[in-house]
């Protein structure tokens, strides 16, 4: 199995799971200005991700887009994390650690950008880190 057998909806799930993990910890820690800076550190951080990952993440096809309310995005979230593991443990293992860093590294950076990492934004990172497991 490799990247090539990624559906597209399996690369809409790889990409969904990446960009709402970084929103889960940025949504954390109100701020209305904050969020431009944990955008950009997230996206910094996917930028320096496998190559193959980056082609997913930034690739054709919009993201899951986060609706409801908080408790409902976060549970969506981890349930997408999840299903991007088990998917690319099945179908591309060589992308399953490249993931789980990027989404590590997003979640972190999102975390940091502005002000240093919240008790809030600590159990966010901790949470997104656990999904991973």
């Amino acid at each position: 199995m490799s990247v090539s057998d990624l559906s597209d909806d399996d690369r809409k799930l790889v990409r969904s799971a990446v960009m709402r993990a970084g929103v889960m910890v940025s949504g954390a820690e109100g701020g209305f200005f904050d969020t431009f800076k944990e955008a950009f550190a997230a996206s910094k951080a996917v930028s320096g991700a496998d190559p193959a990952l980056k082609d997913i993440v930034g690739g054709f096809g919009f993201p899951e887009m986060p609706k409801g309310d908080k408790a409902e995005n976060e549970a969506r979230t981890l349930e997408l994390l999840h299903e991007a593991v088990t998917v690319l443990q099945a179908k591309a293992p060589e992308l399953l650690e490249p993931f789980k860093s990027a989404v590590r590294e997003s979640a972190t950076r999102v975390g940091e950008a502005a002000d240093g990492i919240s008790d809030s934004e600590r159990a966010a990172i901790e949470k997104v880190n656990g999904a991973l497991a």
